[in-house]
């Protein structure tokens, strides 16, 4: 997968927290959201040594987001897809399992 993303996000029913960021590839795109997720963690727990958390965890964080959505450019098209909250929630678990099953090797 190497397709240009752009990631937007709107934590609260504020608009002025609406933001995007944009990434070369959607693998980028869904590390972001891990790192997001981890340094919230760590601001959290600062004194913790490791952090521990569940895809469930990763999930709820995604969810506490008032919107949150990726526009993924069809390289055939040349057009951006819209992709929901389920479909980014599959593609950090498929992301995630993959590493996992890397780190194995």
């Amino acid at each position: 997968m190497t397709t240009h993303t752009i990631l937007l996000m709107q934590r609260s029913s504020s608009k002025e927290t609406r933001t995007y960021e944009d990434f070369d590839t959607l693998e980028e795109a869904l590390e972001s959201v891990i790192r997001m997720f981890e340094t919230r963690l760590k601001a959290l727990c600062p004194t913790a040594e490791h952090l521990n958390y569940s895809l469930d965890d990763l999930n709820r964080f995604i969810d506490q987001h008032k919107e949150f959505c990726m526009l993924v450019l069809d390289a055939k098209t040349q057009t951006y897809e819209s992709r929901d909250v389920a479909w980014i929630k599959v593609r950090i678990h498929d992301h995630l399992r993959r590493l996992l099953a890397m780190s194995k090797k």
